[in-house]
């Protein structure tokens, strides 16, 4: 067991829901203009992380800017509204 300083706990993100994964906590609190890097060696499914963005544009009406990186390392998350 860890006891937590008033300090840790802002930076620690709550993963409440079911079909909460940590990418769409990190994404549903970017701020527009902030960018978020996802390395492709975290990303354990096949598919892109295209449904974790459609359901947060669907549902709460956030957009975010996306792609692969020209290196093919990861995925780059721009928020733009």
């Amino acid at each position: 067991m860890h006891k937590l300083s008033k300090e840790e706990v802002p930076a620690i993100l709550p993963i409440k829901r079911r079909r909460m994964t940590l990418l769409r906590a990190e994404l549903e609190q970017l701020q527009v203009g902030e960018v978020l890097f996802l390395p492709r060696a975290e990303w354990k499914t096949k598919n892109s992380p295209y449904y974790i963005i459609n359901s947060i544009k669907k549902k709460w009406g956030m957009q975010y800017d996306w792609g692969l990186k020209t290196d093919g390392s990861g995925w780059m998350f721009r928020r733009i509204k």
